[in-house]
């Protein structure tokens, strides 16, 4: 198998290390994730309030129904992008800081890094910060003590730890919280429901068209595209097959992040939208405080196990481990994993994102149209170029094939051109437009002009 490839861990050109223990191809002895826990830790990681909020913020722009098809029709891309991209992970055994330097060179792939890393760490800090405050809720209900600040430090260094301590420790949170959240989230709706006399009729309530429907998807997507580009980061802990065809080796990996995205943004998008429409509120804490002000047990129990459980799982993967690998990428010879995520996990705390917090649906539409680029790049260097071969050897070679122009790729970095074209000229469809006019323009470039410049062995001209 590729992945047991034997790898050059010593860099050996112009003083450029490649190579570190955290994010040298994954062992088959490591390879511990089950598809029924790696769905666990997929529900862990698309249960967050981002969701809910999104759903909160477009009503009354898009009618309920279209708010639930927006999330659903939405996230079926990711689910599509997720499965393409995992298979690096799968198959190779590396994570996407690695994988992304192939395409873009070996110093190019800092800027696709970072472009992954920044909005992680920005969630991470905003996320934590509606967990912080859940948590302070429950201590006002309990003692009086309001004490935000010391909560945000202690809640966010729980989560560093957690997530420092590698894939296990947060498989293992992840098999408690997934039943919790599964749970609490149905009967938050159904609660909502009946507390507010929610009935068919405000369902079927037509919205009145400030957000168009594809604006609404690339918001939902938006939620969630940033895993669709570092999945690998997960999937390359999972048990796979001998066998290396893409269905047989991605078949647990389909199930597994369906499922574990369909259901929780379809769960949390409706609770959202249900707190909008009876609330008007988009903040989740504000709403859950309100509604169970009556019930100090129902009010501890609901922020305890909806908001905190949802922050720390959301969290852990999704916005501590991706930039710990960037980080360790951009650093091999000078940080270790578990120090790269301290420093990503401060900084995210550092910068208050919480201060943003009305402009939530705007930061996600920025997002999309920055990674629309990456992932139409990904997908077509990695299927279309390679066809899902790689020279993993070269990956850790700072002379090695994918060092093109000064250890750039031009061709990645103009396919960014038309992703912020598309951003200007068409806002709404700015990421799908990016993606896709994006893969095309890369395969061209590559095909015509930087694969006859720059050979490489896996590819076939």
């Amino acid at each position: 198998m590729e992945n047991n490839a034997k790898v050059n861990q010593q860099s050996n050109g112009a003083g450029l290390s490649l190579s570190n223990k955290d994010i040298m191809p994954t062992k088959l002895s490591d390879r511990t994730v089950t598809s029924i826990g790696f769905f666990m830790i997929c529900v862990g990681m698309y249960v967050q309030l981002v969701s809910f909020i999104a759903g909160a913020q477009l009503y009354p722009s898009l009618s309920p129904v279209a708010i639930i098809l927006t999330a659903v029709l939405g996230n079926v891309i990711v689910w599509v992008l997720l499965v393409l991209t995992g298979d690096i992970g799968l198959k190779h055994g590396i994570p996407y800081a690695v994988y992304i330097r192939a395409p873009f060179g070996y110093l190019g792939a800092h800027i696709p890094g970072l472009i992954r890393a920044l909005p992680a760490i920005f969630w991470f800090g905003f996320q934590t910060w509606l967990g912080s405050m859940a948590i302070n809720e429950i201590i006002i209900a309990l003692t009086g003590y309001s004490n935000l600040t010391l909560i945000i430090i202690i809640f966010g260094a729980f989560q560093i730890w957690n997530t420092a301590s590698g894939i296990n420790a947060i498989e293992k949170f992840d098999w408690v919280a997934t039943p919790v959240l599964f749970v609490t989230g149905l009967y938050i709706l159904y609660f909502l429901i009946n507390r507010y006399e929610i009935t068919m009729a405000d369902f079927l309530s037509p919205g009145d068209g400030g957000i168009s429907f594809i604006t609404g998807m690339a918001i939902m997507a938006g939620a969630q595209i940033t895993m669709a580009v570092s999945i690998a980061d997960m999937t390359r802990f999972m048990k796979r097959s001998e066998s290396d065809s893409f269905f047989v080796l991605n078949r647990g990996s389909i199930h597994s992040q369906f499922w574990g995205l369909i259901l929780p943004m379809g769960l949390f998008v409706a609770i959202g939208m249900v707190s909008g429409i009876a609330t008007g509120e988009w903040n989740p804490i504000t709403v859950m405080t309100e509604v169970f002000q009556d019930n100090k047990f129902l009010l501890i129990f609901v922020l305890g196990a909806f908001v905190i459980f949802a922050q720390i799982a959301s969290n852990t993967g999704q916005n501590l481990m991706p930039p710990g690998y960037v980080f360790v990428n951009l650093f091999p010879n000078k940080i270790k994993f578990s120090t790269a995520v301290i420093i990503a996990g401060i900084i995210g705390l550092l910068i208050q994102p919480w201060q943003f917090a009305d402009y939530t649906s705007t930061i996600l539409l920025i997002i999309s149209c920055l990674l629309g680029p990456i992932l139409g790049i990904m997908v077509s260097d990695y299927y279309f170029i390679r066809k899902r071969k790689l020279s993993i050897d070269d990956l850790y070679d700072a002379n090695g094939q994918y060092k093109y122009a000064n250890n750039f790729n031009p061709a990645a970095f103009i396919v960014f051109i038309p992703g912020i074209l598309s951003g200007i000229f068409f806002p709404d469809y700015a990421f799908f437009i990016a993606m896709v006019v994006g893969a095309a323009v890369y395969y061209l470039l590559m095909k015509h002009w930087i694969l006859k410049k720059y050979p490489q062995k896996e590819v076939e001209m």
